[in-house]
């Protein structure tokens, strides 16, 4: 969907993004995940599936001469359906000593269909075979959703699993949702940076004369090394990661990488390069997402997951309105925004700022001794 919107002009991207940000991430996925504590876990997961099944025949039925805010409004209820599910069951399930190794392994099964997704999005768009493969995409999502809500209900009948807006001594309140302010803003920093790196990744590989094939492909390869790092950053986010976010290393290597992979476009830009930079970039956005993820998977809260899609979104929506005009204006501009957007979120941990904090010490000390 979006290599065809790139060929729309700017508006229709923003467009796009917009709607994707603004009505899924901040008010769809929040009303899901509100009625999946309303409900009777049975009756709600009818209402998913149903709600899944008749947005994909409405886009279905749209046909690709549908508008750019019918085909994405549509698309994304029906996506949202199968992730509302998939965060619920990962919030409810992980332990509390291994959650990062586990929310890693669950993601991994997650990439491995992402990138077959990937191979068959470039075969489709090179050969015309949009319909088949939306059938076919739309019959997998269906399954899948199908399958997460089976085990969520096995769970909830044997008593493993009990969904609750609020856990246990929270309550809806300023001051809950003020001492979540570091994770809301890693998390919308988290959205932006997807925004850059891989939601418009098809739209800037086109301006550079890659084909829908070549997009394929170098999305599946980007994916998979996901696969490979997964190990690692499981490990590493299990040592640094804790609830309240005084432990930022997994997310410090995080920020790190994703800067190295922005630098080489400052001197050269080639679709080679992008093999290249997205081995620090997906390395770098795994560190940062899985163990961000596990932060808030181990609260245990309807309301914390809720909180979490409203930052995405906001993230998401902000970096749409300032990224893809600069996309459109010059590469060169949307690549220095792309590292700003890496260096800024770098020189808020509380690492660095215990550094700087060091260092203009030490400076202030040598200027007031010297006579």
């Amino acid at each position: 969907m979006v290599f065809d919107f790139a060929s729309l002009g700017m508006w229709a991207i923003i467009e796009h993004f917009v709607i994707r940000s603004l009505f899924v991430s901040m008010l769809i996925m929040p009303l899901w995940l509100w009625l999946s504590t309303a409900l009777p876990f049975k009756r709600y997961a009818y209402l998913v599936l149903s709600v899944q099944i008749v947005s994909g025949t409405f886009l279905f039925l749209a046909g690709q001469g549908a508008s750019v805010w019918v085909s994405t409004l549509l698309f994304s209820i029906s996506v949202s359906s199968y992730w509302t599910l998939f965060h619920l069951m990962m919030s409810f399930s992980v332990s509390d000593h291994n959650s990062a190794n586990e929310v890693c392994m669950a993601d991994a099964g997650v990439t491995a269909g992402v990138l077959l997704g990937s191979v068959l999005g470039g075969v489709a768009l090179t050969y015309g075979l949009g319909v088949q493969t939306f059938i076919m995409g739309t019959v997998m999502m269906f399954i899948g959703t199908l399958v997460v809500s089976v085990l969520i209900y096995k769970k909830v009948q044997k008593g493993e699993l009990a969904l609750r807006f609020l856990s246990e001594g929270e309550e809806l309140s300023w001051h809950n949702i003020k001492g979540q302010s570091r994770n809301i803003y890693s998390t919308a920093y988290e959205g932006a940076f997807q925004v850059v790196a891989d939601f418009l990744a098809p739209v800037w590989l086109k301006f550079m004369s890659v084909s829908a094939m070549g997009v394929g492909l170098l999305s599946a390869a980007k994916i998979g090394l996901k696969l490979l790092v997964s190990p690692i950053v499981g490990h590493f986010a299990n040592q640094g990661s804790s609830g309240d976010g005084t432990k930022n290393h997994d997310l410090e290597i995080g920020l790190g990488l994703k800067c190295l992979g922005w630098v080489p476009w400052l001197f050269m830009q080639t679709p080679f390069l992008y093999a290249f930079s997205s081995m620090f970039w997906t390395a770098g956005q795994h560190f940062f997402s899985m163990g961000l993820a596990s932060r808030w998977y181990k609260q245990r809260s309807v309301f914390k997951l809720a909180l979490r899609e409203f930052s995405l979104g906001a993230g998401r929506l902000a970096a749409t309105l300032v990224a893809v005009p600069l996309l459109y204006w010059s590469l060169n501009s949307y690549i220095v925004f792309s590292i700003l957007l890496s260096a800024g979120m770098m020189l808020t941990t509380k690492s660095f700022r215990g550094f700087a904090k060091r260092t203009f010490s030490g400076v202030s000390s040598a200027v007031r001794s010297v006579p």
